[in-house]
């Protein structure tokens, strides 16, 4: 549920993830596949490819808004995922900062027991140079989980240019959920940029022991930015 693919979120990272834009008044686009869409540790399509795009617009004030979407296969209906956010994010220096709120929409898409999984999150997030945190709180239920509007997110992510087209990243994320059970997940994984593509290899792992969908994986990914 990441709202760009690799570095091309509009960013958090999110974020890597799924929290900021450029500030440049200008409009983006990115397209990609991954060999499992996996969001805060978790696939998203049972281990399976998945086809990922999204427009962004960056206005120069540091204003931003953005559409993201991604082939599911987690819900008992439904096979898409649309991510539509929008928020404020600035520098000042080495420090940056980042506040939005996130629309997760899962049309058509029930729960195993029938819920709605759309959900909305409200983030802020900030970073230093290539580290960076976030914090994002649901005012809904989670992704259909009963009774957990109120659930909370934190992630410490760090991404390093090495040079010459190659990245390295790292990422740790804490889930409490909300009349629920939390848990923790991971990942390292190193890029590169070539011929306008970017490649990705990470490794995905959770302390998660009861479902298939959170071990231990290595994913690959392409991407292209426009």
């Amino acid at each position: 549920m990441s709202k760009s693919i690799l570095k091309a979120a509009v960013a958090a990272a999110c974020i890597t993830a799924m929290s900021g834009a450029a500030l440049a008044d200008e409009m983006s686009a990115n397209v990609g596949f991954v060999s499992d869409y996996q969001y805060r540790g978790y696939s998203q399509t049972n281990e399976n490819m998945a086809l990922q795009g999204g427009f962004d617009y960056a206005h120069d004030s540091g204003l931003y808004v953005g559409v993201w979407g991604s082939s599911i296969d987690w819900l008992s209906k439904g096979g898409l995922e649309v991510d539509v956010y929008g928020g404020y994010a600035n520098s000042i220096g080495d420090f940056g900062y980042d506040v939005g709120v996130l629309q997760y929409f899962y049309p058509g898409g029930k729960t195993s027991a029938g819920d709605d999984a759309d959900t909305t999150e409200a983030y802020i997030g900030v970073s230093w140079k290539f580290i960076s945190f976030k914090y994002s709180y649901a005012f809904t239920d989670l992704f259909g989980a009963p009774n957990s509007d109120g659930s909370q997110y934190y992630d410490l992510s760090a991404d390093y240019d090495l040079g010459n087209g190659f990245g390295v990243s790292a990422h740790f994320g804490r889930q409490d959920i909300e009349n629920g059970t939390g848990y923790n997940d991971w990942k390292v994984g190193v890029s590169k940029e070539y011929a306008g593509f970017s490649f990705g290899l990470d490794f995905v792992d959770t302390d998660v022991d009861n479902d298939d969908n959170a071990d231990e994986r290595v994913i690959v990914s392409v991407s292209k930015s426009f």
